[in-house]
């Protein structure tokens, strides 16, 4: 049975929200969950996490700074994207997605600011001309580095941190809201969707960390620091686990107690796109590899181990894609399913994924190279001028004891 609609009448295109949105989504998701990391160290003192906790903020800002061109790239009129910023709505979801979007990267980069202001104001002190001038800038006109600026710094950044919890999943689980809120879209309209957002958010942003970890960071030895890999692969399991469970309820709820159209959602994912939505997305991209981060023997295979993990990746945005495009191919009335092939070239085409991509990445190699975030170690294994606040704070907490 052919089970294509073909439009006789309405011969528009179905989906309104193309490829940018899934991407801004599945962004968002990324700093939120990168900003969730770092607070390990910065807020609750976790040192186990310190060598990718400045690393960890810095993803956060950077992909934030990149996700939004989605949604002016996606807008009808992308030049009048600025009246957004002054007409706020108090009962608009996307009003306060604005809102959370222009406020956010503001309070990660004063985080980042006394977080690595120590070590901007070490660099003052033995660079000389413009340099010198830029790096005080940097250290907040602050050149001063005493226990007692460094317990101050530490203590504004943790404040800064905390306040960033709730702002975090403030801007991803709006995303999941405004999908939620949709009444005429079957697949989306659950009030687990904010929930499921974050979650795979969750999935997303630890296995780019352990990524990007596995490429950046490494050990006092200059190898690969596997231990702080295995940590970051309990936490992807744990996140999957959490994913699993939120689908399970979803899917169940959905075709068990809802209103028949979310039985065309069940077709959908389990008929139609059974290949994307279950072998792929369900299968290699969360089943797979929590089999392989919960079983020592299988975790231990390193290669296989970074392959599950890019399969995380890959399997969140496709679970983006899925929702997002899926839900606007299940027509509102009548049978059947639209299908979409987006166009190559364009704002909202795949060409337009990709530059975003490589503005992401050019953006985040720039900040990587003159941000201190790395912890560099002296030769008794002690941390040099470098090393962190978080080290001078419960140093002297010792030596008050």
């Amino acid at each position: 049975m052919n089970d294509q609609i073909v439009e006789l009448i309405q011969t528009g295109s179905q989906v309104h929200w193309g490829v940018a949105i899934p991407q801004y989504f599945f962004l968002t998701g990324i700093s939120a969950a990168a900003f969730l990391l770092s607070t390990l160290t910065y807020v609750f003192g976790d040192k186990r996490y310190e060598s990718i906790a400045g690393l960890s903020l810095i993803v956060a800002f950077t992909v934030l700074v990149a996700a939004p061109l989605n949604l002016i790239a996606d807008l009808g009129q992308p030049g009048r994207f600025y009246s957004l910023l002054y007409h706020f709505h108090g009962t608009s979801p996307m009003s306060w997605g604005v809102f959370l979007l222009s406020s956010y990267p503001l309070l990660i980069a004063l985080e980042m600011a006394f977080v690595f202001r120590a070590r901007f104001a070490r660099r003052s002190q033995t660079a000389s001309g413009l340099l010198k001038g830029f790096y005080r800038l940097l250290a907040l006109g602050s050149v001063e580095v005493t226990p007692d600026t460094e317990a101050r710094d530490h203590r504004i950044g943790k404040i800064l941190g905390t306040i960033g919890i709730p702002t975090a999943l403030a801007v991803h689980g709006y995303t999941g809201y405004i999908l939620g809120v949709v009444r005429a879209r079957a697949m989306w309209h659950t009030s687990l969707m904010p929930l499921i957002f974050l979650i795979s958010a969750m999935v997303s942003g630890v296995a780019l960390m352990i990524l990007l970890s596995w490429i950046m960071v490494r050990n006092d030895r200059g190898k690969v620091d596997w231990s702080l890999m295995d940590r970051l692969g309990i936490l992807l399991a744990w996140s999957i686990v959490g994913d699993l469970i939120l689908r399970l309820l979803w899917y169940t709820i959905g075709l068990s107690y809802s209103s028949a159209s979310f039985q065309e959602v069940g077709n959908f994912i389990f008929g139609h796109h059974f290949m994307e939505a279950v072998v792929l997305e369900l299968g290699l991209g969360l089943l797979l590899p929590l089999v392989v981060m919960t079983v020592p023997a299988l975790r231990r295979i390193r290669p296989l181990f970074i392959l599950t993990v890019i399969l995380a990746i890959f399997g969140v945005m496709l679970f983006r894609w899925d929702t997002v495009i899926g839900g606007q191919l299940i027509p509102k009335i009548g049978a059947g399913f639209y299908e979409y092939i987006p166009s190559f070239w364009g704002r909202t085409g795949v060409m337009h994924i990709i530059g975003n991509w490589g503005f992401w990445i050019l953006f985040f190699i720039l900040f990587t190279s003159f941000l201190p975030w790395k912890k560099t170690s002296g030769k008794n294994g002690r941390a040099n001028q470098d090393k962190t606040h978080t080290d001078s704070i419960l140093e002297r907490k010792g030596a008050v004891s």
